[in-house]
Protein backbone atom coordinates (compact mmCIF):
# COMPACT_ATOMS: atom_id res chain seq x y z
CA UNK A 1 0.00 0.00 0.00
CA UNK A 2 1.52 3.13 -1.42
CA UNK A 3 1.66 6.38 1.41
CA UNK A 4 -0.88 8.09 -0.48
CA UNK A 5 -3.05 4.81 0.02
CA UNK A 6 -2.87 4.72 3.49
CA UNK A 7 -3.25 8.62 4.01
CA UNK A 8 -6.70 8.13 1.86
CA UNK A 9 -7.45 4.90 4.51
CA UNK A 10 -6.72 6.91 7.73
CA UNK A 11 -8.34 9.82 6.86
CA UNK A 12 -11.70 7.69 5.42
CA UNK A 13 -11.13 5.88 8.97
CA UNK A 14 -11.29 9.42 11.25
CA UNK A 15 -14.29 10.39 9.18
CA UNK A 16 -16.41 6.94 9.65
CA UNK A 17 -15.30 7.09 13.32
CA UNK A 18 -16.31 10.76 13.83
CA UNK A 19 -19.74 10.33 12.21
CA UNK A 20 -20.39 7.22 14.09
CA UNK A 21 -19.56 9.06 17.33
CA UNK A 22 -21.86 11.69 16.08
CA UNK A 23 -25.28 9.39 15.25
CA UNK A 24 -24.74 7.43 18.79
CA UNK A 25 -24.72 10.91 20.56
CA UNK A 26 -27.82 11.80 18.43
CA UNK A 27 -29.49 8.89 19.15
CA UNK A 28 -32.62 9.54 21.39
CA UNK A 29 -33.03 7.84 24.48
CA UNK A 30 -35.89 5.30 24.20
CA UNK A 31 -38.13 3.49 26.96
CA UNK A 32 -36.80 0.21 28.10
CA UNK A 33 -39.13 -1.58 30.79
CA UNK A 34 -42.43 -1.25 31.56
CA UNK A 35 -44.34 2.08 30.63
CA UNK A 36 -48.10 3.84 32.02
CA UNK A 37 -49.53 5.88 30.22
CA UNK A 38 -50.87 8.98 32.11
CA UNK A 39 -53.22 12.16 31.44
CA UNK A 40 -51.54 15.48 32.33
CA UNK A 41 -53.56 18.36 34.18
CA UNK A 42 -50.55 20.87 33.68
CA UNK A 43 -47.10 21.53 32.72
CA UNK A 44 -45.96 23.36 35.98
CA UNK A 45 -42.08 24.05 34.71
CA UNK A 46 -39.45 22.37 33.18
CA UNK A 47 -39.30 19.46 35.36
CA UNK A 48 -42.52 19.51 36.92
CA UNK A 49 -46.28 18.25 35.90
CA UNK A 50 -49.45 17.08 37.50
CA UNK A 51 -51.18 14.55 36.28
CA UNK A 52 -55.37 14.12 36.07
CA UNK A 53 -55.10 12.39 39.11
CA UNK A 54 -53.41 14.57 41.60
CA UNK A 55 -49.80 13.27 40.93
CA UNK A 56 -47.58 16.17 41.48
CA UNK A 57 -44.47 14.89 39.01
CA UNK A 58 -40.66 15.46 39.21
CA UNK A 59 -38.81 14.09 36.06
CA UNK A 60 -35.33 12.08 37.04
CA UNK A 61 -32.33 13.30 35.92
CA UNK A 62 -32.55 16.84 35.09
CA UNK A 63 -32.87 20.13 36.82
CA UNK A 64 -34.17 22.98 34.83
CA UNK A 65 -33.89 26.43 35.59
CA UNK A 66 -36.53 28.59 37.85
CA UNK A 67 -39.59 30.23 36.96
CA UNK A 68 -40.59 32.59 40.03
CA UNK A 69 -44.12 32.38 40.00
CA UNK A 70 -44.62 34.85 42.42
CA UNK A 71 -42.99 37.99 41.02
CA UNK A 72 -42.35 36.75 36.93
CA UNK A 73 -37.96 37.26 37.53
CA UNK A 74 -37.24 33.75 35.75
CA UNK A 75 -33.88 32.27 35.70
CA UNK A 76 -32.46 32.62 31.96
CA UNK A 77 -34.03 29.65 29.67
CA UNK A 78 -36.88 28.87 32.11
CA UNK A 79 -39.66 29.97 30.09
CA UNK A 80 -37.89 28.35 26.87
CA UNK A 81 -37.41 24.71 29.31
CA UNK A 82 -41.47 25.18 30.02
CA UNK A 83 -42.84 25.99 26.33
CA UNK A 84 -40.74 23.40 24.81
CA UNK A 85 -41.64 20.62 27.70
CA UNK A 86 -45.06 21.62 27.04
CA UNK A 87 -44.81 21.46 23.28
CA UNK A 88 -43.64 17.88 23.48
CA UNK A 89 -46.77 16.99 25.54
CA UNK A 90 -50.32 16.09 24.51
CA UNK A 91 -53.18 15.25 26.96
CA UNK A 92 -51.08 12.50 27.71
CA UNK A 93 -47.23 10.97 28.75
CA UNK A 94 -45.84 7.69 29.45
CA UNK A 95 -44.00 7.37 32.85
CA UNK A 96 -42.11 4.82 34.45
CA UNK A 97 -41.54 4.87 38.31
CA UNK A 98 -37.59 5.57 39.63
CA UNK A 99 -36.34 3.10 42.16
CA UNK A 100 -36.74 6.19 44.66
CA UNK A 101 -40.47 7.18 43.96
CA UNK A 102 -40.60 10.20 45.93
CA UNK A 103 -38.61 13.34 46.65
CA UNK A 104 -38.58 14.94 50.17
CA UNK A 105 -41.39 17.50 48.88
CA UNK A 106 -43.48 14.29 48.36
CA UNK A 107 -43.34 14.58 44.38
CA UNK A 108 -43.20 11.10 42.10
CA UNK A 109 -40.28 10.76 40.83
CA UNK A 110 -40.48 9.14 37.66
CA UNK A 111 -39.02 9.28 33.73
CA UNK A 112 -41.40 10.92 31.44
CA UNK A 113 -41.74 9.95 27.69
CA UNK A 114 -43.70 10.98 24.91
CA UNK A 115 -45.89 9.42 22.81
CA UNK A 116 -43.16 7.98 20.64
CA UNK A 117 -41.53 6.74 23.79
CA UNK A 118 -38.65 9.00 23.82
CA UNK A 119 -37.59 10.52 27.34
CA UNK A 120 -38.50 14.05 28.16
CA UNK A 121 -35.74 14.24 29.87
CA UNK A 122 -33.07 13.53 26.86
CA UNK A 123 -34.95 16.08 24.88
CA UNK A 124 -34.80 19.16 26.96
CA UNK A 125 -30.61 18.27 27.34
CA UNK A 126 -30.05 18.17 23.96
CA UNK A 127 -31.79 21.46 23.65
CA UNK A 128 -29.33 22.67 26.55
CA UNK A 129 -32.74 23.51 28.73
CA UNK A 130 -31.36 22.25 31.78
CA UNK A 131 -28.28 20.23 33.52
CA UNK A 132 -28.21 16.58 34.00
CA UNK A 133 -28.14 15.24 37.48
CA UNK A 134 -27.56 11.85 39.03
CA UNK A 135 -28.81 10.90 41.73
CA UNK A 136 -28.96 7.49 43.52
CA UNK A 137 -30.42 4.75 43.32
CA UNK A 138 -32.24 6.99 40.42
CA UNK A 139 -29.36 6.32 38.16
CA UNK A 140 -31.29 4.67 34.62
CA UNK A 141 -30.92 6.51 31.41
CA UNK A 142 -27.69 8.15 32.89
CA UNK A 143 -25.17 7.77 29.83
CA UNK A 144 -27.86 8.35 27.47
CA UNK A 145 -28.53 11.83 29.65
CA UNK A 146 -24.90 12.51 29.13
CA UNK A 147 -24.49 12.21 25.80
CA UNK A 148 -27.47 14.29 25.05
CA UNK A 149 -26.42 16.86 27.22
CA UNK A 150 -22.83 16.92 25.81
CA UNK A 151 -24.62 17.04 21.92
CA UNK A 152 -26.10 20.44 23.38
CA UNK A 153 -22.64 21.41 25.30
CA UNK A 154 -20.83 20.72 22.06
CA UNK A 155 -23.26 22.62 20.27
CA UNK A 156 -23.22 26.03 22.85
CA UNK A 157 -27.14 25.63 22.80
CA UNK A 158 -29.38 26.94 25.55
CA UNK A 159 -27.80 27.07 28.95
CA UNK A 160 -24.47 26.10 27.06
CA UNK A 161 -24.25 29.74 26.24
CA UNK A 162 -23.57 31.05 29.88
CA UNK A 163 -20.16 31.02 31.72
CA UNK A 164 -19.73 28.43 34.64
CA UNK A 165 -19.68 30.91 37.93
CA UNK A 166 -19.81 29.78 41.01
CA UNK A 167 -22.91 32.13 42.69
CA UNK A 168 -24.00 32.16 46.48
CA UNK A 169 -27.39 31.32 46.38
CA UNK A 170 -29.65 28.46 47.40
CA UNK A 171 -30.75 25.64 45.27
CA UNK A 172 -28.97 23.99 42.22
CA UNK A 173 -25.78 24.85 41.31
CA UNK A 174 -23.05 23.94 38.90
CA UNK A 175 -19.74 25.75 37.76
CA UNK A 176 -16.11 25.26 37.87
CA UNK A 177 -13.98 25.47 41.42
CA UNK A 178 -10.79 24.34 42.71
CA UNK A 179 -10.01 21.98 45.64
CA UNK A 180 -7.88 23.07 48.57
CA UNK A 181 -8.21 20.76 51.12
CA UNK A 182 -10.46 17.26 52.03
CA UNK A 183 -11.30 15.88 55.64
CA UNK A 184 -13.44 13.07 56.91
CA UNK A 185 -15.67 12.70 59.29
CA UNK A 186 -18.88 11.18 60.43
CA UNK A 187 -20.87 13.88 58.21
CA UNK A 188 -18.92 12.12 55.03
CA UNK A 189 -15.82 13.87 52.72
CA UNK A 190 -15.48 17.69 52.92
CA UNK A 191 -13.99 19.25 50.11
CA UNK A 192 -12.84 22.87 50.41
CA UNK A 193 -12.63 25.12 47.97
CA UNK A 194 -11.28 28.04 46.72
CA UNK A 195 -15.13 30.30 46.88
CA UNK A 196 -16.63 30.30 49.97
CA UNK A 197 -18.27 26.62 49.95
CA UNK A 198 -17.26 23.15 51.12
CA UNK A 199 -18.46 19.92 48.97
CA UNK A 200 -20.27 17.48 50.66
CA UNK A 201 -20.04 13.41 49.93
CA UNK A 202 -22.53 12.17 52.03
CA UNK A 203 -21.82 9.10 54.14
CA UNK A 204 -24.68 7.09 52.68
CA UNK A 205 -22.90 7.42 49.39
CA UNK A 206 -19.04 7.32 50.08
CA UNK A 207 -19.00 3.79 48.48
CA UNK A 208 -18.64 5.52 45.49
CA UNK A 209 -15.59 7.49 45.82
CA UNK A 210 -12.82 5.82 47.66
CA UNK A 211 -10.11 7.74 49.48
CA UNK A 212 -7.21 7.39 46.83
CA UNK A 213 -9.78 8.64 44.41
CA UNK A 214 -11.10 11.69 47.30
CA UNK A 215 -7.46 12.91 47.83
CA UNK A 216 -6.28 12.95 44.46
CA UNK A 217 -8.54 15.84 44.00
CA UNK A 218 -6.83 17.99 45.98
CA UNK A 219 -5.19 20.55 44.42
CA UNK A 220 -7.37 19.92 40.88
CA UNK A 221 -10.15 22.31 39.68
CA UNK A 222 -13.30 20.40 38.96
CA UNK A 223 -16.84 20.57 37.44
CA UNK A 224 -19.26 20.04 40.32
CA UNK A 225 -23.31 19.91 40.47
CA UNK A 226 -25.75 19.81 42.90
CA UNK A 227 -28.13 21.40 45.34
CA UNK A 228 -26.45 24.04 47.37
CA UNK A 229 -27.47 25.75 51.01
CA UNK A 230 -26.21 28.04 53.52
CA UNK A 231 -24.46 26.61 56.32
CA UNK A 232 -26.43 27.97 59.45
CA UNK A 233 -22.96 27.70 61.49
CA UNK A 234 -21.23 30.94 62.92
CA UNK A 235 -17.87 29.48 63.17
CA UNK A 236 -15.73 32.21 61.08
CA UNK A 237 -13.67 29.55 60.06
CA UNK A 238 -16.01 27.70 58.08
CA UNK A 239 -17.25 27.53 54.38
CA UNK A 240 -21.12 29.66 54.29
CA UNK A 241 -22.41 27.22 51.37
CA UNK A 242 -22.26 24.09 51.24
CA UNK A 243 -22.96 21.61 48.37
CA UNK A 244 -23.51 17.65 48.60
CA UNK A 245 -22.76 15.75 45.72
CA UNK A 246 -24.08 12.07 45.30
CA UNK A 247 -22.71 10.61 42.57
CA UNK A 248 -19.19 10.46 40.50
CA UNK A 249 -21.19 11.73 36.79
CA UNK A 250 -21.24 15.17 39.19
CA UNK A 251 -17.97 16.12 40.24
CA UNK A 252 -15.30 15.64 37.64
CA UNK A 253 -11.69 16.90 36.94
CA UNK A 254 -11.84 19.72 34.23
CA UNK A 255 -9.81 18.13 31.88
CA UNK A 256 -12.18 14.76 31.99
CA UNK A 257 -15.08 16.70 31.52
CA UNK A 258 -16.73 18.44 28.52
CA UNK A 259 -15.29 21.24 27.10
CA UNK A 260 -16.46 24.65 28.34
Amino acid sequence: MTVIALKKRQVFLALFLFLSLAVQASEPCEATGELEKARIKRVVDGDTIHLSDGRKVRLVGIDTPELDHKKGQHEAYAVDATDFLRSRLDRFVYIQKAKDERDRYGRYLYYLFDKDRISLTSQLLSEGLGYRIAVPPNLAYQACFEAAENSARNAHKGLWQQTLQWQPKAGFAFSRVTITSITQNRGGWWLETNRDLVINLPPNVTDYWPAQKVFYLEGKEIEVRGWQHQRKSRHSEFKSWVLSVRHPNDLLEIKASTNR
